[in-house]
């Protein structure tokens, strides 16, 4: 993945770098943190950490994509994996992911580190349940938070911080 992720960057002209290997131990700081489906194997006081950490980089914002915690998750997880996984284990391990999933409200919970403005985009309650399978949770620097919206444009109203969450799940 990492050498194709390097490829298409080269092919579009990209001024950026993948590299495989644990991100926090990475000689040259991560300018952000990407990952997907690595959320929800953090618990308790494991998740906290998760976040601080990077908030105590010096990178400038992380992205991490996970299953979305709906009552539908556990259905869409075993239809998925039932079509794409041969062997029995794989089929119960992304049900058991998706009944591992953290609500929006543990995550921006967790994400609220010093230094990061936890943000979701399209939280649970705001998005159609059968369209939801992964959400975002990101984390900026505030002075970036501005930016990021207007870079959004009218989709920037689907960025929803703390303080917004239970306004936009009701």
């Amino acid at each position: 993945m990492v050498g194709e992720a390097g490829h298409l960057a080269r092919e579009e002209g990209l001024n950026c770098r993948f590299v495989h290997g644990n991100a926090f131990d990475l000689p040259q700081a991560a300018t952000v943190y990407v990952s997907t489906g690595v959320l929800h194997h953090f618990r308790g006081p494991a998740l906290a950490e998760f976040f601080q950490t990077q908030a105590a980089s010096p990178a400038q914002a992380f992205c991490h994509f996970d299953i979305a915690a709906t009552r539908l998750a556990p259905i869409g997880a075993w239809i998925f994996h039932r079509a794409r996984m041969r062997h029995p284990l794989g089929r119960h391990d992304g049900v058991v992911s998706a009944r591992r999933a953290h609500s929006d409200e543990t995550l921006l919970s967790a994400a609220a580190a010093p230094g990061i403005r936890p943000l979701l985009y399209e939280p649970r309650g705001a998005a159609n349940p059968f369209c939801t399978t992964l959400r975002p949770v990101i984390g900026v620097r505030p002075h970036l938070e501005e930016p990021l919206r207007r870079a959004l444009g009218r989709s920037a109203h689907r960025l929803v911080g703390p303080e917004q969450l239970t306004e936009a799940t009701r």
